[in-house]
Formats: structure tokens, C-alpha cells, sequence
């Protein structure tokens, strides 16, 4: 055949598992954007589809030849193919006439494809370009004829038509001749991946330059170019999901090609399946970013055309609203009266168009997008996450905590938000979700009509059948990220729950306390806030926490109010931490006094003074409210990691204002089974540190006892009904509450939290006063005064005091 390498088809059939089965894929990425490079198998060959020939004229011979010789160009205006024989190779593909009158390869039924593997001297220079030219030769006596030729063409060649012109022409014009054909680079699936994965590389650098750069605004990077789907790229290449991975900043390349204004580049992503409303680090989507800019509906409905027409308005009335608040040439000026009523009248379109699904399909909706009326392909924008990006905006540009408000009370969108930072693994969004819900969300008690309480916001239900919170998973990922750590902190310090446990069980405050032991640099401060905030938000209403300051406990040996006087007890040293012997208390001056004369006759072993156990020195009691665990060790008797219920309560009665008989009392019939869940009558580490649990009871305690001391004695309820309003009226917003008002009246009839019946009592008297009066579950001052609620409850206190 006169030098001309016959390849026969190969069997690979049209799928793309096929391709796969044989490690190999048609690639139609030009050479001057991926330089052929060869080795290990990879980009070493060229792979031919001839579909067939149409428009040649009649002829008799039963088979033609289709003849190709790939090289680089030459000649004078580089219009010839390079014929050296270590530069240009030649094939031929076998053509038989089909019923239709058209000529095909023989064995086209199998594929089709031809393997034309590459001179490396030709692949050394390859990014000049590799042309090809086809001759369509028929069976003569001595030698071919030629019947047709083609100018040289450019390989590789997506699948098209290829003119030919023949080789005689007679009077009549002869109908057009093409070859129906396609020209790919032939890669492995490795070879397609890494070649991907570097192409995204070059992307991410193309789109970080401003548009103009080095690419025109309305036009393409290279690197895109040649990521485009129609090049033949395998499926399990990734080369759609490789488009949407992001750079360090969390930003993928259609958000870069956003901020650099390469709009050119925003359609082709888009196509990619490039999500619009993906959240990168700053909070900001490709969308939002747009908005932001102020840019028109059009522009908008490019990036995101499957938007509704009320929510392209609204989208577009945010754009607007940000020009004129932001833009060179304000016309609203910033954190303005008319800025917030602006706001304040978008915070309800926003919710409309973009407030989050129903939870079971939060994950499969997107932001003002209808319900898809079939099945989603995967990965198309119906599927993607409700990313909350709008939202986000404008809680970000909210000038007012009411507008803010109404934008976080909306159904969902807590939750919803929270879950996005978890999923996302977006610290700075939680941290300012809490920030926003600080400055939006009232910190008063957590009414049962009040679903805006700071409170409900921040402990919000994650999944249904939970039982860990925002709080808790902050914490765990606080665990390996110091960035989940200050959104630990920020929510205990607006006042997150501190008492729940984490998803495995165990309590936040446990987990704290072992981490402060190990690294008290990072978890110290997070720990001091745990415990200072536990037990100081309660309702004060389900759980009453007033003591009132009679029959306290006193030293046995002075008789000095014991809790006012560091109660002390003397101790054993077994292992690492003292523990008391017996539970005795003393005031400190007396325990030492005592100390010190045992020493003076230089004994070995000192003995209590009340029950002679043996102990070897004397120590006050550990503040609970700074170190719980040593506190709980130092009550530990035997060391078996529990305290038994008398130690519980001589501990309560020498640390706090306790009648011994009413502790009794309470413990026996109400508070015991709340702390000793497993009914052993003695509470172990994990029951004390339990929501609930007697660290819980003793904290809400000392926080009550400190607040009373702060706010001092309340004026008389029966004399000076207004004073004694403003003085429980701690919020001062004029109005108060069922636990502000059985707060005044435990002290105005001299009741402590431990006297149930009579706590009983005064909310049965309270609770029809309040049905009565109460407005949103709460009294005006104006009512309160008017109606001389005071006296009725003066009144109830008389009678309950006896």
C-alpha cells in the first residue's frame, strides 16, 4: 500500500463504559490549550470516527479507501502537511457503500474507531498544531485513484462535516461531498483527571486577574475553554465536580468570575452546573456578590434563570436598595431612619421568595425556585443545597434590630442557617448568626408567648430526635478547630444553654473540664464562661429559686452563720485531691483554730472535733461556681466517685441560706429523684454535672442569692405598689412577668423555693390575677397600677405567710 498503515476499527462501541473498560477516552482539547506530552500511555495517539462519506459520484468499485496523514503544517502560507516521514504519519480506513447510497467504514457497526498512534517527534512540537488532509482513493490498475480531497484541517475535531472537493469536475456542479467524521486525542482516565485538575488550576489563576487583563471581559479564559463538556471529557474525570471546588478563600470560579467581572466566563460555568448561590468564606454567593454591585434584573436572571419573577423582583429591589445605600452616588444614607424603614418594608417580600423549605426537604430545594415537577438531575440547581445566601445579605445589612428580627423569626430560617454553617463548615456564618440573634432577641425569660426570647433562638432544635445543641456541635468541632471554639464562646456569652450534652451523650461541661485540664490556653476561658452562665438564665416561674435567709446552718463551735463564714472541714489526702472525712463544717477561723491546737500536740493524726474521724489537715470547701469537679472530689467520702445524701445535705446547709428540716423535706419529696437518676441514693460525677442535676440547682441558687443582693430589699407591695414594680422590672420595658412577680412575692411573704406547698400556693393565687390582666403573657405597669393588681397581691401574700 505504498507506505500506508492500515488500522483496523476498534471494537469499543459510543458509551462512555465502554471507554472506560478499555482505559482510554476521546479528549477534543486543542494542543495549544493542553500541549501533548506522551509517556505512559497517555496522549500518544489520535483517535479517528469516520460516520461517512456523502455527495461522491457514481462509481463501480465495490470499496474506496479514506487515506489521512496527520503532521504539523507547512509551506508557504501553511496551507500543506508536513510529509517527513519522522514527522507525519499516514492511515487509511476501508469504505463500503451503504443501502442509502453513502460510503462507510467497513465495521462501523462496531464503532468506528480508528488508532492512529504519533510520531514523538511530531508530539514534541504539537502545540504549533497537527493538521490533517483526507484523500478518498479508489482501486485502479497500477495505483489509487484519487476521487476527492480536503484542505488540511486542525486535530483534534469535534464531530462534524468535513468538505471535500473532488478531483474532476464535469459542466454541472456536483453536489456538496463531506466526510462525516471526528478527530479526539485519546487519554486514559488517570491521564483525564490530572489533566482536569490542572486545568481548574490555570482557571482559578485566569479569573483571579480583573477582567482585560489577560482575558476580554466577554470572553472565555483558555482554561475554560477547554473544560467545556462538548470536549468529550470521561464522566468519572470529575470534571463537574472539579469546576465547583474552591480555592483558599472558599470561592469558586464562577463567584472569582464575579468579582473580577469576567462575565464572558458566568454562562459557560453556569452550564457546568456551577451552583450561583454557593456560600464562600466571606458569606457571600456568586449571586449576592452580584447583588451587591448593584447589577440589573438582566444580569441577574443570568446568573440564576430559573428564579421566580416575584423572586427576581424582590432580588432586584435588594440590588437597588444597596446602590443607593452603598453605591459611588448614595441617595440613602447609611444606618438612616429611611435606610431602616427601607429594610424594615423588604424583610417580608425576602421571606417570601426566600425563606427556607420544609425541614424534610431542606436539602433538596433552592432558594425561590418552585418544587421540581419531576426528579432532578443529579447535581442540576433543583438539587442543590438552600444555601440561605440572600438571607445571609441582608441580615448582614440590616440597620436595625427589628428588621433583623422579623428576617430570624421567620419560619425555619434559624435552623436552617445553623445547619448551613454545620454543613458548610462555615464558622464566621454561626458566629455572627449568634451575634445577630444578640442584637435582634430580647435576653428576658423564655416566656411560653415569647418565641423570640434570645434564648429559643440560640437552642433552637437542630434534627428531630436530638438531643445535642448548636452549643454542643460548636463545641465538639471546637474540639480539633479554634475557629468552632469562639462560636462556643459567643454563644455562652449571649446566653446559649450551658447544661445539654453532646450528640454521644455526654455533658458540654464535662467535655470542657477535661480539655481545660489538658490545654487550659484555648478551653480556660471557654470553661469559666460554661459555669458562670450555668443556672443563671432560668424561668423562675417552673423553677423557683428564692432562699430566704432563716434557720441558716451555723458553726458548732461560735455559731456564726455558717455560710457567710468559708465553711471548712477537715480532710484526708488519698491520691492527688483531699476529701472530706465526715462532712462537718466549720467557719475557717474555727477549723484552723482547732487544726493548729491538735498540732500543738504534735500528733500524727488529727481527728473532727464533733465525730472524731481521722484526717490529716483542714480545707475549705472548693467554690463550686470555679471548679465544680474538685468540689464534687472533695465530697467524695470513699473516693468511689459519688456522694452520698447526707454529705449533699450538710454540704447545701453550710455553702447556702438553708433551713436543714425544709431541705429535708424537698429533697425527699421532690428534688432527690432529679439529681439521682439511677434511684442508688447516692449522685455520681455524670448525675451531678446532668441538665438538672445538683450542680445545675446549686448555681441557679447562688446566681438568685447575688441578684438579690445586687437589687437589695424591695420597697413595700402594700405601701409603695409602683416603687415595688420598677424594682422587680429588671429589663425596665415597663412591664413584668409571672417569674419577676413570684420572685416579689416569695420575699414579700418570706417563702423559699424549698417550701413547695406554699410555693404551690402562691402560683394558684397568681395564675387567675394573671388570666385577668396579662397581656402576651406579661402586666403593664399601666394595669398594674390602674387595676391596684399590688393589692390583690399583697393580699395573697398575707395569706400564705400565715
Amino acid at each position: 500500500l505504498g507506505g500506508v498503515m492500515v488500522v483496523d476499527p476498534v471494537d469499543l462501541g459510543d458509551t462512555a463504559a465502554a471507554l472506560v473498560d478499555m482505559a482510554e477516552g476521546e479528549l477534543f482539547v486543542p494542543y495549544n490549550l493542553v500541549p501533548g506530552k506522551g509517556g505512559a500511555g497517555n496522549d500518544v495517539a489520535l483517535g479517528v470516527r469516520i460516520r461517512n462519506i456523502r455527495g461522491l459520484p457514481p462509481i463501480k468499485a465495490q470499496r474506496l479507501c479514506l487515506a489521512l496523514r496527520f503532521g504539523p503544517l507547512t509551506g508557504p502560507n501553511g496551507r500543506e502537511v508536513d510529509k517527513k516521514a519522522e514527522l507525519s504519519i499516514k492511515c487509511q480506513v476501508e469504505l463500503v457503500q451503504a443501502a442509502d447510497g453513502t460510503w462507510q467504514p467497513l465495521g462501523a457497526e462496531r464503532g468506528g474507531l480508528t488508532r492512529v498512534p504519533l510520531p514523538p517527534l511530531l508530539l514534541a512540537q504539537s502545540t504549533r498544531g497537527i493538521a490533517c488532509r483526507l484523500k478518498v482513493l479508489a482501486p485502479g490498475v497500477f495505483s489509487p485513484t484519487a476521487l476527492a480531497v480536503s484542505v488540511p484541517i486542525l486535530v483534534p475535531l469535534e464531530s462534524g462535516d468535513v468538505p471535500l472537493s473532488l478531483a474532476k469536475v464535469g459542466k454541472t456542479p456536483p453536489p456538496p461531498t463531506f466526510v462525516s467524521m471526528s478527530v479526539s486525542r485519546l487519554f486514559s482516565l488517570q491521564a483525564q483527571t490530572a489533566i482536569a485538575r490542572s486545568l481548574i488550576q490555570q482557571l482559578f489563576a485566569q479569573l483571579k486577574e480583573p477582567a482585560g487583563h489577560d482575558v476580554p471581559a466577554d470572553k472565555q479564559p483558555s482554561a475554560l475553554e477547554a473544560l467545556r463538556p462538548t470536549r468529550g471529557w470521561l464522566p468519572a474525570a470529575g470534571v463537574p465536580k472539579a469546576l465547583q471546588s474552591t480555592e483558599m478563600n472558599g470561592k469558586t470560579a464562577l463567584r472569582l468570575a464575579v468579582d473580577s467581572g469576567h462575565m464572558g466566563a458566568i454562562k459557560p460555568l453556569l452550564e457546568a452546573r456551577c451552583d450561583p448561590h454557593a456560600l464562600a468564606a466571606d458569606l457571600r454567593s456568586p449571586f449576592t456578590a452580584m447583588l451587591e454591585r448593584g447589577e440589573q434584573l438582566e444580569v441577574l436572571k443570568v446568573l440564576d434563570p430559573s428564579l421566580s419573577s416575584d423572586s427576581l423582583k424582590v432580588a432586584g429591589g435588594i440590588s437597588k436598595m444597596l446602590l443607593a445605600i452603598r453605591g459611588p452616588r448614595p441617595t440613602i444614607v447609611k444606618g438612616s431612619t429611611e435606610a431602616a424603614l427601607k429594610w424594615e418594608e423588604m424583610a417580608e417580600p425576602i421571606l417570601q421568595c426566600f425563606q427556607p423549605p420544609p425541614f424534610e426537604r431542606f436539602f433538596d430545594a433552592s432558594p425561590g425556585r418552585p418544587p421540581p415537577t419531576a426528579p432532578p438531575v443529579p447535581g442540576s440547581s433543583l438539587q442543590a443545597k438552600w444555601s440561605g445566601d440572600i438571607l445571609i445579605l441582608s441580615l448582614e445589612h440590616c440597620p436595625t434590630g427589628r428588621s433583623r428580627r422579623k428576617l430570624l423569626l421567620g419560619e425555619g430560617v434559624c435552623v436552617a442557617l445553623w445547619h448551613i454553617s454545620l454543613s458548610q463548615d462555615l464558622p464566621d456564618l454561626a458566629r455572627k448568626l449568634a451575634i445577630w440573634i444578640g442584637l435582634s432577641a430580647n435576653n428576658g425569660p423564655v416566656y411560653a408567648g415569647s418565641p423570640s426570647s434570645r434564648r429559643r433562638l440560640l437552642d433552637v432544635k437542630l434534627d428531630e430526635g436530638s438531643t445535642d445543641s448548636m452549643l454542643a456541635r460548636a463545641l465538639e468541632r471546637g474540639m480539633e478547630d479554634e475557629r468552632w471554639l469562639k462560636v462556643a464562646r459567643v454563644m455562652v456569652h449571649l446566653g446559649a444553654d450551658v447544661t445539654g450534652v453532646t450528640a454521644s451523650g455526654r455533658s458540654m461541661l464535662l467535655l470542657a473540664l477535661d480539655k481545660a485540664d489538658a490545654d487550659p490556653q484555648h478551653f480556660g476561658e471557654l470553661l469559666s464562661s460554661l459555669l458562670d452562665k450555668l443556672g443563671d438564665d432560668v424561668d423562675h416561674w417552673e423553677e423557683p429559686t428564692v432562699l430566704i435567709d432563716e434557720n441558716p446552718a451555723e458553726c458548732p463551735i461560735c455559731m456564726e452563720v455558717l455560710w457567710k463564714s468559708t465553711p471548712t472541714s477537715f480532710v484526708k489526702f488519698d491520691g492527688v485531691s483531699p476529701h472530706v472525712m465526715c462532712a462537718h463544717f466549720f467557719c475557717f477561723d474555727c477549723a484552723s483554730q482547732q487544726f493548729m491546737k491538735q498540732q500543738s500536740k504534735e500528733l500524727t493524726e488529727f481527728e473532727c472535733p464533733i465525730c472524731r474521724a481521722p484526717a490529716t489537715d483542714v480545707m475549705p470547701l472548693p467554690d463550686i461556681a470555679i471548679n465544680p469537679r474538685l468540689w464534687f472530689q472533695f465530697l467524695d467520702v470513699k473516693g468511689e466517685g459519688r456522694i452520698d445524701k447526707n454529705t449533699v445535705v450538710q454540704t447545701l446547709e453550710a455553702m447556702l441560706p438553708i433551713d436543714t428540716e425544709k431541705l429535708r423535706e424537698c429533697l425527699q419529696d421532690h428534688v432527690w429523684a432529679q439529681w439521682d437518676k439511677v434511684g442508688d441514693n447516692v449522685i455520681s460525677e455524670r448525675e451531678f454535672f446532668d441538665s438538672g442535676g445538683l450542680l445545675e440547682w446549686v448555681r441557679r441558687h447562688q446566681h438568685e442569692l447575688r441578684a438579690a443582693e445586687v437589687r437589695g430589699p424591695a420597697p413595700s407591695l402594700e405601701k409603695e405598689p409602683e416603687r415595688w414594680f420598677k424594682h422587680w422590672d429588671a429589663a425596665k420595658c415597663g412591664r413584668l412577668g409571672k417569674s419577676e412577680v413570684l420572685r416579689g412575692c416569695c420575699e414579700a411573704a418570706s417563702v423559699s423555693s424549698l417550701d413547695v406547698k406554699r410555693i404551690k400556693a402562691l402560683k394558684d393565687g397568681i395564675a387567675p390575677l394573671w388570666e385577668k390582666h396579662a397581656t402576651d403573657d406579661t402586666v403593664s405597669r399601666d394595669r398594674f397600677l390602674r387595676k391596684k393588681v399590688g393589692n390583690d397581691l399583697h393580699n395573697l401574700c398575707k395569706e400564705v405567710s400565715g
